[in-house]
């Protein structure tokens, strides 16, 4: 039977979990004002009696009122009891922004994203879970991105304490991860400070910067950083690819080297968003790459024998605090306190995210397996 972690009916701590999330959903439920009560006056009596936040009480009660409008993810939630109030308070507030004609689609995406496709798998955290919803909304709602940026309020300047000037710029996050690349490169080139490098590029040095996209060359669908491309941001995208690799080649690469290649770190990268201890947000860009089976001990340099740890976890591992193993499909076996926990890859190059050169006969093979 597939289950997440907090789900494992034989394990005393996932039990109670379980239960305190469906005793949270059911307080919440009881606490739903009649539709003709003045908004203010129940939050304010909640908040005496909760001593929670207003902010956090107008989310659980607009989370309740817009669960019935997600109807099988709504069932998903009440048979599981896997999420807790802030994973659908995420859920719901992300849901808000779905058009009405496409919420259905987004329920059923809901479902098969938040079922467990392995037994004892780590349940998604928040994070992953509103990347996954960033890419729906890129995805099927690109007239609805709520990334723009007005130009208005797009640059802030702050003076600090120390003299010198702040600069806020927002912009979107394709935009915010090359301009990111940039002034990493021109600080490496240049061996100065970010402030610097700002300045050397607009003042003309040229400084060369290379980005990864995942998917085809018609269509990138991911940008290394984090951020899934809209079809405009595709669109654009698509136009600056200047170099192809192949990704189903590097999968099964080898080198007899300490050191990946480029292509297996672009590989790995690509496979997961984050650490892959379960639990752990911290992005793949800022891990190291680790040999799940020690090098020292005959673990070979390759894809399946490779995935990013912070550099926390990877001491962990080193000291033998933390033990895990490669499995066959690519997931990632955990022993944690004794209990094995399986970590599924969450990038583009993962098998619930690669939908590029798949094969419709297998993909609804793998789906139907699942």
């Amino acid at each position: 039977m597939f289950y997440f972690t907090v789900s494992n009916p034989n394990d005393p701590i996932s039990t109670e979990i379980i239960e305190t999330n469906r005793r949270d959903l059911a307080f919440w439920q009881r606490l739903r004002p009649d539709d003709d009560e003045d908004l203010a006056t129940s939050v304010n009596k909640i908040c005496t009696r909760t001593g929670l936040s207003r902010k956090l009480i107008a989310a659980c009660l607009f989370s309740i009122c817009f669960l019935p409008h997600l109807p099988h993810f709504h069932k998903l939630v009440e048979k599981l009891g896997h999420l807790d109030m802030a994973r659908i308070n995420a859920i719901t507030r992300a849901g808000a922004k779905i058009p009405t004609e496409k919420r259905e689609l987004f329920d059923a995406y809901l479902v098969d994203y938040l079922t467990p496709q392995a037994e004892a798998q780590c349940l998604p955290q928040a994070s992953s879970i509103s990347a996954m919803m960033r890419k729906f909304i890129a995805r099927h709602c690109p007239d609805d991105e709520t990334s723009s940026v007005t130009a208005e309020e797009s640059m802030r300047y702050r003076r600090n304490r120390k003299g010198g000037i702040s600069i806020t710029v927002d912009c979107t996050a394709s935009e915010g991860t090359e301009v990111k690349a940039a002034l990493e490169q021109m600080s490496k080139d240049k061996d100065c400070t970010p402030g610097t490098s700002l300045l050397h590029i607009i003042r003309g040095l040229p400084t060369k910067v290379v980005l990864n996209t995942y998917g085809s060359p018609d269509g990138p669908e991911y940008l290394e950083g984090g951020t899934w491309l809209s079809k405009k941001q595709t669109d654009f995208w698509k136009t600056r690819v200047t170099s192809e690799r192949d990704m189903d080649a590097a999968q099964f690469a080898y080198t007899t080297a300490y050191q990946p290649t480029k292509e297996m770190r672009i590989y790995v990268k690509g496979l997961r968003t984050t650490c892959s201890v379960p639990g752990c947000c911290v992005n793949a860009d800022n891990c190291q790459l680790d040999h799940i089976i020690p090098w020292d001990e005959g673990g070979p340099t390759t894809p399946w024998n490779l995935h990013p740890l912070c550099i926390f976890h990877h001491i962990q591992k080193t000291e033998g605090r933390l033990q895990c193993y490669p499995l066959p499909d690519g997931t990632v076996l955990f022993l944690i306190d004794g209990l094995p926990v399986i970590s599924v890859p969450n990038g583009p190059l993962s098998q619930s995210n690669k939908t590029w050169g798949t094969k419709f006969g297998k993909y609804m093979d793998r789906k139907i397996a699942a």
